[in-house]
């Protein structure tokens, strides 16, 4: 317990230090190495340990947290931020209990951030003195203190008065000690010390119970429990009659996509393809979501089945997968010739890495009915979770910025292209947006400049401390500099 209880002080501390009146930039990456490295540190000395291979889920958690100092997303920061502690989440409950089936690990998955509020009281259980000792000790100790206290205090203050009439530098230097503990002593600074001790408080407590909560044993996390059972009964006749229609259903639409979409081979002479090609890929892909769900209520089936219908269900289960892969290849080719017509945003290739990962999500899933006994959900959040530091590390705003003025330049005149959209992206962005400076429209070249001037002054204006750092805001201020740009341009 007294491990846990330095380590979550020091965490405090450390949280505090970071980011405190800070914006999040190289502070989040330390931060979260520090937790991880302590996390792993306690479990190991505990010996909760048990599946070495969820260890995996530390290489999408510490990437995420490098790209708040690498990028400068405000979307990808609140997102990476639940995407962190989820992963994080995931990491314990499969460290120290990896033969989970899916409604169990939803329950551990629960219990992590119930049972650490619910072990807080462990901790200040643990803080507090024995009644036989407290009085003693606890009198002892404060009069030490404060004879420490009065004895050193007036020294300290007639040496410095000495010190600081002796020599201006010296002075002046503790000039600015006195000043900014006058503003500590102010009204204003009195409230900032105590709103942040009791951040660090409750950081402590928190540390500490979700730390507890995971070695202790019978707390929430660890309590004794039956797996839980989900009794789910629908009729083998049910099941393969939606199976089996969806299936002839599907048949039909792949065979028109085949033919009409990646063949082009429409005999129609008023039928407009590329009208065709650019719709219905977010209708495709709720479809996608709706034969996943099938799927695994086909398979949770808890109902007697013969061999022979187990066959059919697999094969009925497989062809579903099939379809599906055909049915989301179709929405990701509808989806590119509408972002080669209309461009690139944030939605548009979110839309990209869903329907990719989904594919990939079905791997585990044909490996689990061909018979392979594998944890589907397990390999589901490690497939999403490197997709998603894929989407991060792709640099969303500045991928979006030059494929988008790369249109632009292509067909200035017939690129439908949206500068204002632009503006709106951060300083990764910054160096593509630069290139809009050699267009001949003298409308983009305005609001280019509008868009860098702006930029700029917000740059200016921040004074990042080291725990800010971040490389994108870097690396606009040295663009942004060897840029002469026209005030009269500013909007």
């Amino acid at each position: 317990m007294n491990i846990i209880i330095g380590i979550s002080a020091f965490l405090a501390i450390l949280q505090s230090i970071l980011f405190w009146d800070k914006k999040p930039g190289i502070s989040v990456f330390i931060f979260t190495l520090a937790c991880v490295l302590y996390l792993i540190y306690i479990l190991i000395k505990n010996k909760k340990i048990k599946d070495k291979k969820a260890f995996i889920l530390v290489i999408p958690i510490i990437l995420l947290s490098s790209t708040y100092f690498i990028f400068n997303n405000l979307l990808f920061k609140i997102l990476n931020a639940f995407a962190i502690v989820f992963l994080g989440f995931a990491m314990c409950v499969y460290l120290c209990k990896p033969k989970l089936k899916c409604p169990e690990f939803l329950k551990k998955f629960v219990s992590v951030f119930g049972g650490m509020f619910e072990s807080v009281s462990d901790i200040i259980d643990a803080l507090k003195i024995p009644e036989d000792k407290r009085e003693n000790k606890s009198l002892e100790k404060a009069k030490k203190v404060i004879k420490a206290l009065l004895i050193t205090i007036p020294i300290i203050l007639v040496v410095l008065v000495l010190l600081m009439s002796a020599d201006q530098i010296f002075e002046g230097l503790f000039d600015k000690i006195f000043i900014n503990f006058s503003e500590i002593l102010s009204i204003n600074g009195i409230v900032k010390l105590i709103s942040r001790l009791s951040v660090i408080l409750i950081t402590f407590l928190l540390c500490g119970g979700f730390l507890v909560n995971l070695v202790k044993d019978h707390t929430m996390f660890n309590e004794d429990s039956r797996e839980t059972k989900i009794a789910f009964k629908l009729e083998n006749l049910t099941i393969n009659m939606i199976l089996t229609i969806l299936n002839i259903i599907y048949l039909i639409f792949s065979f028109i996509q085949i033919t009409n979409l990646f063949m082009n081979t429409s005999n129609d002479p008023n039928f407009n393809y590329s009208s065709y090609a650019r719709q219905g890929f977010f209708q495709l892909m709720c479809v996608s979501f709706i034969n996943f769900v099938i799927l695994i209520i086909a398979n949770i089936n808890k109902t007697e089945k013969t061999k022979g219908q187990k066959i059919y269900n697999k094969i009925m289960s497989l062809l579903i997968i099939i379809f599906t892969i055909i049915i989301i290849i179709s929405a990701i080719f509808r989806m590119n010739l509408y972002q080669e017509a209309f461009g690139y945003t944030y939605l548009r290739i979110f839309v990209d890495f869903v329907l990719i990962t989904e594919i990939l999500i079905s791997i585990p899933i044909v490996i689990y009915l061909l018979g392979k006994k594998i944890d589907v959900l397990k390999y589901s959040i490690v497939i999403a979770s490197f997709m998603f530091v894929a989407l991060n590390f792709m640099n969303i705003d500045n991928f979006i910025a030059e494929k988008n003025i790369d249109r632009y330049f292509e067909n200035p005149e017939n690129s439908n292209f949206d500068i204002n959209y632009l503006r709106k992206l951060g300083t990764d962005a910054t160096a593509q947006m630069t290139r809009l400076l050699k267009s001949d429209d003298e409308y983009v070249v305005k609001m280019t400049k509008s868009y860098l001037l702006s930029q700029e002054n917000n740059l200016s204006i921040e004074k990042n401390s080291w725990q800010e750092y971040n490389v994108s805001k870097n690396q606009a201020k040295e663009i942004l500099e060897n840029q002469n740009i026209d005030t009269n341009y500013y909007l």
